[in-house]
């Protein structure tokens, strides 16, 4: 088994429960909400995630667009375009607010599929090379997938990281840990998981 066969294990599974698990049983308002100061509503644990995911994958591995270029910040409403680190609560309840759920959803399945359709490239590279903290930099910057007001965000992931360390990091561990906050937020509201 190599590093990608590893990977496939748990990457599909859990971006389903991303998608599909964590709105099921709640109302719009409940995926919108906060259900105690402090939670994060579930929208914006999807949408964080899944923009972390596709900047990380798409433009520091593959140095390719990301799935949000292809017209997915007008279907979800939303304008912003970095990954949401450093936001502050009402920057986070405008997001939640704004944003299209059922074209979040959809969002989501496009990096998990752009996600796994590069599988064969990524068998291709060599995951141990690290990438350019150039690279990071500018897609961090000048492309704006870190807001100005997170630049500890931008030196850490230049931090001299592999293409393994980003892949596994940023698309399942990442993910991961969201979907667990988001499984509590959820479970504050009175909904238990499938």
């Amino acid at each position: 088994m190599d590093a990608v066969d590893l990977w496939l294990l748990r990457y599909e599974s859990v971006h389903n429960f991303v998608a599909d698990d964590l709105v099921a049983d709640l109302t719009d308002p409940q995926v919108r909400g906060r259900p105690v100061p402090g939670a994060n509503p579930v929208a914006w644990l999807i949408w964080h995630a899944m923009r972390v995911e596709d900047v990380c994958v798409n433009r520091f591995i593959l140095d390719r667009p990301q799935v949000l270029d292809a017209g997915w910040s007008q279907r979800l409403r939303i304008s912003r375009s970095d990954v949401g680190t450093g936001m502050d609560d009402a920057q986070v309840d405008a997001l939640c607010a704004a944003v299209d759920v059922e074209q979040l959803r959809g969002y989501c399945r496009a990096v998990t599929r752009a996600t796994l359709d590069a599988v064969a490239l990524l068998r291709k590279l060599d995951l141990e090379v690290l990438v350019p903290a150039e690279r990071v930099k500018h897609v961090c910057t000048a492309e704006g997938a870190v807001h100005p007001s997170a630049p500890w965000l931008t030196e850490f992931w230049a931090g001299g990281r592999s293409r393994a360390w980003i892949l596994f990091q940023t698309s399942l561990l990442h993910v991961y840990g969201h979907y667990f906050e988001a499984l509590a937020t959820k479970g504050l509201w009175g909904s238990r998981s499938r």
